[in-house]
């Protein structure tokens, strides 16, 4: 005979913070209700209090985050501070609240997150209607916590980091299984069915099932989370009703260390999850993949970002090679080859940056050309960097 769930079951929001002081007010304000940035009412989240408990896990802060934490502890009595010195990743510090709770289940939020008043319940429902789900996804939209910072703003316009269209989803549903362990199913893109633990919930059940514990790599540990739940049976919900809105870098700096370290995790991802092929990936008037048997496990896009360099490159080249020559600009300039590879070039160029025109204001569009070139340029950059600490060939998508 079935167990009937509870209706309120115990829940535990784990947070991993690291000098997380821009914005860990906010977060709290929308757990537990105060004063918004804008200077609106929160009322906190529509779940009973005494079945929540909220750990923070510090992994060192050298901000105000520690002190924002006690400040609102002093209020909320179920708010729970783990310190952590010199965490490596956010995965070892989920792990170490991990070890301190004993929820029914385990929800996870980013210091940098707002999520909506009925989240809780929003998310939880899938988790007690079947229990075969282990783990629930919502969606994540951008909160721009500056209405003057431009980067926020290209974040929020792009729809960065949004869930909907994973895996062709958008309306929600059970997440598909990975089927046949090819790179693009478990390497954290969107043809991956996996979860970001910015906005997720888990059954303590389905995380005991696997480990109870994150990798602590410092990358792709929740895609990893995700593979292992799916691995072990369970299966994955997505429920975007279930709504986090996710306050970005302050600056284009640090935006593009953040897509650098998706694009280092990805290697180590299909490391452990891919089979031994080498997939080829083409990004060009829709996507298309070709798999060739190889000795280990690897991977490489090719879209107008890529073709864009290789004729750009090969045009210079080739003009400063005939110019070296002695051959007038006359006669460097009508060589059918070496138009055909700037027309190339001018192709792939325009075709890159053509979706930037529907990103307002249009008096802006050289910098937000600037930022989807540097944080692509970034996310290729960190798959480079991932090939040499991981072992495993990944050249990055076109954004």
């Amino acid at each position: 005979m079935a167990v009937k769930s509870p209706k309120n079951p115990s829940i535990a929001i784990i947070i991993p913070a690291l000098n997380a002081g821009r914005t860990l007010d906010e977060t709290f304000a929308h757990l537990f209700g105060g004063t918004s940035m804008n200077g609106s009412k929160l009322q906190g989240l529509r779940y009973p209090g005494q079945k929540t408990d909220v750990i923070v896990v510090d992994g060192g802060s050298r901000d105000e985050t520690l002190e924002i934490v006690k400040k609102w502890q002093k209020k909320h009595k179920r708010l729970r501070l783990i310190q952590v010195p010199r965490c490596k990743s956010p995965g070892q510090a989920r792990n170490a609240a991990l070890k301190w709770v004993k929820n029914e289940i385990l929800l996870f939020l980013d210091s940098d997150c707002a999520p909506n008043q009925d989240w809780v319940g929003k998310m939880i429902q899938p988790l007690l209607r079947d229990p075969k789900i282990g783990m629930v996804g919502g969606e994540l939209y951008t909160l721009q916590f500056d209405p003057q910072n431009k980067v926020e703003h290209y974040c929020e316009q792009i729809g960065f980091l949004s869930v909907g269209d994973r895996v062709g989803m958008k309306e929600g549903g059970y997440y598909p299984p990975v089927r046949k362990n090819m790179p693009r199913e478990v390497n954290g893109s969107q043809t991956c069915p996996f979860f970001s633990m910015a906005n997720a919930a888990v059954s303590r059940k389905a995380a005991l099932a696997v480990g109870n514990h994150f990798w602590e790599e410092g990358a792709a540990e929740d895609v990893d989370f995700s593979l292992r739940l799916s691995k072990a049976g369970y299966k994955l919900f997505f429920q975007p009703d279930a709504v986090v809105r996710h306050m970005h870098r302050a600056n284009l700096g640090e935006f593009c260390r953040q897509v650098r370290g998706q694009g280092l995790g990805r290697p180590l991802a299909i490391k452990a999850h891919a089979k031994r092929v080498l997939e080829i990936r083409l990004q060009l008037f829709g996507e298309h993949s070709l798999p060739v048997p190889f000795p280990f496990q690897a991977m490489i896009y090719w879209g107008d970002f890529h073709f864009m360099h290789l004729f750009g490159i090969w045009a210079l080249v080739k003009t400063v090679g005939l110019a070296s020559q002695g051959d007038s600009a006359g006669v460097v300039m009508g060589s059918d080859h070496l138009l055909i590879l700037w027309g190339l070039f001018m192709f792939f160029f325009l075709k890159y940056f053509l979706p930037v025109l529907k990103i307002q204001p249009a008096s802006d569009f050289l910098l937000w050309s600037w930022i989807r070139y540097r944080s692509n340029l970034a996310m290729l950059w960190g798959g480079l960097m991932g090939i040499g600490k991981f072992g495993r060939i990944y050249i990055e998508l076109s954004l």
